[in-house]
């Protein structure tokens, strides 16, 4: 009986997933019929508690798959089902919404521009500093722009950010949860951006590319130490997007940021491509889902800052 409530959980996960894969608009229906007012809910819920619930949570859940395997091999199927439709059925059809912003094709020579313009709005700034109450006003920030949600929670940092360390991330959002988790061992010049960008996905906005714009976007009008972190992120995607089209190029903008500038740059990751820990059984699902290129799009802010400063 356990195995078929796992089935028919997994089932109709998958064929929802499906169904907002291939038919236009089921995605933006449900993001703002069912996802809007959920979020609403949920991530004030769990925004009244100080520390991010998702961590406690994750360790008792693998505890629970532990002893269920050893007690009842039914009883885990259903729960990692529970947990798998939760997510299909919570989160990943925002992947399938229609773009808030469209992109298109970037050069090298337009992708230059971009990243002359970023230095020179960089190098004017004063030297960066975290602004105080700063989980509150990314939140004050994240609700400059439109968001087929509205996020009714500020970023949380994580207790143990070990683990963020292992995945290589510097932010992360937890749809079971509805919480925006942030890395404490993270530069703080990079903080703005990541926090405002993990309340764009509270927002309902999956796709990393778009999410990247809409927070440049609302870190732009916040302004300060804001738009700072915003430009800084920027020109590390820009510089990616330009090497990987002419990998000579990109030395000279790093060499033309001021010192403290350069430094803030650096200790944000602004030197190699970045990276991503998955593998195996979750990247297979990504990619046959669809999911992937729009989990691995970050680039895409470079592209559309050359419609904007081109």
């Amino acid at each position: 009986m356990l195995y078929v409530a796992a089935g028919a959980l997994m089932g109709g996960a998958a064929l929802f997933l499906l169904a907002c894969r291939l038919l236009p608009g089921v995605a933006d229906i449900w993001l703002t019929a069912v996802f809007a007012p959920i979020s609403g809910a949920l991530s004030a819920l769990s925004g009244r508690w100080g520390f991010a619930l998702a961590e406690p949570l994750a360790l008792l859940l693998g505890a629970s798959l532990v002893f269920l395997l050893f007690r009842s091999r039914r009883g885990a199927c259903l729960l990692l089902s529970v947990v798998v439709a939760g997510y299909v059925l919570l989160w990943a059809p925002a992947y399938f919404a229609a773009p808030r912003r469209p992109v298109g094709k970037a050069d090298a020579s337009a992708l230059a521009t971009v990243c002359a313009e970023l230095v020179e709005r960089l190098n004017v700034c004063e030297a960066f500093t975290l602004p105080d109450n700063f989980e509150q006003r990314a939140l004050e920030t994240a609700l400059l722009v439109d968001t087929p949600a509205r996020p009714a929670a500020a970023p949380k940092y994580a207790r143990y950010p070990e683990w963020m360390r292992v995945l290589t991330v510097a932010g992360i959002y937890v749809p079971w949860t509805f919480e925006a988790l942030l890395n404490p061992a993270e530069a703080p010049a990079g903080q703005p951006f990541t926090a405002v960008h993990e309340l764009m996905h509270m927002g309902g906005i999956a796709d990393e590319g778009q999410a990247n714009i809409c927070a440049y976007e609302a870190c732009s009008r916040a302004g300060g130490a804001f738009a700072y972190s915003a430009d800084l992120w920027a020109l590390r995607y820009a510089l990616e997007e330009m090497r990987a089209l002419e990998p000579a190029l990109g030395n000279a903008f790093v060499q033309a940021l001021t010192a403290s500038v350069r430094s803030d740059f650096f200790a944000i990751g602004g030197v190699s491509p970045s990276t991503s820990a998955r593998g195996g059984v979750v990247q297979a699902f990504l990619q046959v889902s669809g999911i992937a290129a729009k989990t691995d799009s970050y680039g895409a802010l470079a592209a559309w800052l050359c419609d904007i400063y081109v």
